[in-house]
């Protein structure tokens, strides 16, 4: 694993968990769908 540490100003701990937390959860069925769409998009451009 990686770790990094940064200042994040005036956010509380409960905050910072949180956003954490959740950058480990999956992507969702939506948020695949829309990376496909995008990814097709971005390859239809001259």
């Amino acid at each position: 694993p990686s770790y990094c540490v940064v200042s994040v100003g005036g956010a509380s701990l409960e905050v910072v968990k949180s956003y954490i937390q959740h950058q480990r959860t999956p992507p969702s069925a939506k948020q695949i769908n829309q990376s496909i769409k995008i990814s097709a998009k971005s390859r239809e451009l001259p």
